[in-house]
Formats: C-alpha cells, sequence, structure tokens
C-alpha cells in the first residue's frame, strides 16, 4: 500500500534552530522524525512512499536525493570526482514520490493532488510530526473489516503534569491517563495513523482550503464512514520545544518504541 505523508504547514522554530523548518526534517538522533515515521510503516512491510511537500519541501527532497551519501559508508576520489559507496544501508527498497503541493494548501487539497500517484483501493494518510507504536497492519486489517472510507487510529493524547479535571467550579480531581483509558467515555483524539479508501478522493478538491480534519471528518461522521481503531501504546506528536526534548531523550536512551516490530 502507499504511504502518503502530509509534509505541508508553516514548519517549526525550536530553541536550537535559527529559521523555520519542516517539522519533518527535525532531527532526533542523526536522521529527521519523517525518517522514523517512514522507517515505522517500513518495519510492517510498507515502504512506497509519496511525500506531499509543502513550504521548504525542498529541505526534505534533498535529503532523500543525497541518502546513499549520507547513510553509506563512501570513497571519493577528488581528482575525478568517482564515488564509490563501500556499504548498503538499510533502505534501499524505499521508493519515495515527492509532489510539490504547494506552500499554502491545507491537508485534504493536498492528499487531492497526490490522486494520480495512487492506484490501489486502500492508501495510508500520515503527518511528518507524530511518533507511535502503532501496530499498521494491525490497522489496516481493522480499516477492511469495518468498510468504512476512512479510519483513524485513536489516541489518548499526552497530558501535561499539572493538569487536573473541572466539573463546573469544582475540581474533581488531577489528570489520570490511566483513568482515561478506562473512561466509558473515552477522550480519543487523531493520532494521525489513517487508512483510506480510495473513494475518498470524491470527498476532497484541490482546492487550497480543503482541510481533511475539518472539512471531510464531520461529513464521514454524519454519513457513518469514519471509523476509529483505539491505539493505547506510545504516541506522541512534535509541536513544541518541550514535545522535542522529550522525544530526544527517548533516543539518547534508546527507547525509540516507534522503531519496534510489532507483536
Amino acid at each position: 500500500m502507499k504511504v502518503l505523508i502530509l509534509c505541508g504547514g508553516r514548519g517549526i522554530q525550536l530553541f536550537n534552530e535559527s529559521i523555520y523548518i519542516p517539522k519533518g526534517m527535525v532531527r532526533l538522533g542523526h536522521r529527521p522524525i519523517l525518517w522514523h515515521i517512514m522507517k515505522r510503516f517500513a518495519l510492517a512491510g510498507h515502504t512506497d512512499f509519496i511525500l506531499a511537500l509543502g513550504g521548504r519541501g525542498e529541505m526534505i527532497r534533498d535529503y532523500f536525493l543525497n541518502y546513499d551519501r549520507l547513510a553509506n559508508d563512501t570513497r571519493v576520489v577528488l581528482g575525478s570526482g568517482c564515488i564509490e559507496m563501500l556499504t548498503q544501508h538499510q533502505e534501499d527498497a524505499w521508493r519515495i514520490t515527492f509532489v510539490d503541493t504547494g506552500e499554502n494548501a491545507n491537508s485534504g487539497a493536498r492528499i487531492s493532488r497526490c490522486r494520480q500517484y495512487i492506484m490501489d483501493n486502500n492508501f495510508f494518510v500520515t503527518y511528518s510530526d507524530t511518533l507511535g507504536d502503532i501496530d499498521i497492519n494491525g490497522l489496516v486489517t481493522f480499516h477492511r473489516s469495518s468498510k468504512k472510507l476512512l479510519t483513524l487510529t485513536g489516541v489518548i493524547p499526552p497530558y501535561r503534569e499539572g493538569e487536573f479535571f473541572i466539573d463546573g467550579k469544582s475540581v474533581i480531581g488531577p489528570y489520570d491517563a490511566r483513568e482515561d483509558k478506562q473512561s466509558k467515555r473515552q477522550r480519543l483524539v487523531n493520532g494521525g495513523y489513517m487508512v483510506a479508501d480510495k473513494k475518498l478522493f470524491s470527498w476532497i478538491t484541490s482546492f487550497n482550503e480543503c482541510r481533511l480534519e475539518t472539512d471531510v471528518f464531520s461529513r464521514l461522521i454524519k454519513e457513518e464512514q469514519l471509523n476509529i481503531y483505539p491505539h493505547y501504546g506510545f504516541w506522541r506528536w512534535l509541536d513544541t520545544d518541550r514535545d522535542y526534548l522529550y522525544l530526544q531523550e527517548l533516543v539518547d536512551k534508546n527507547q525509540t518504541y516507534w522503531l519496534r516490530e510489532s507483536g
């Protein structure tokens, strides 16, 4: 199945960066977060990627076009400029299609502009700033059994220390993710990892204003065409310096849960 990754938006400026860069190019260890996301899909056997590029998309394109030289041991003969690859990286089978979907397009428009490269009945959609130990093939099985147009992975958003449950003017207690997980009415947010039926293209347009999360989700819910695949394992998005430091600490401690195979 094709894996369509939305790489648009304004980007992010972390405390250690002087300019805005695409979120997907934020380094965790010695690889961009986008690589980590792609690796999650590759571990499940899905290596055919479509990168829907937005602002500063050339940074993403250049990284992968030069990937062999960056990831392999190399030898160069300076006089002739001859370059020899001495090793072979594990990503040789990755197939990447770069699509310039414009600097100002929203998510629905970006997906629509990739339509010509998607031939299968189902395809993945995800973002370039969310990491999780999602059971990718379990998500596919769940989607196909539901016969809906779109299945998204629902996750419990990571809580911040010091958050509280409030009922009106009364403080019920500190927020506890374990209690939230067991609640009859679950508080789930879009975790990013989605599977779509190709018929979804009839629900979106290539106009910049088309946004999947607002324009399409509500209509799909109304027509009972959206399903949720609950995920209670590791999940985190990259949105602030605090998120970056948390994820970088996990990498430093070799606690990269998203790079471990499901099962």
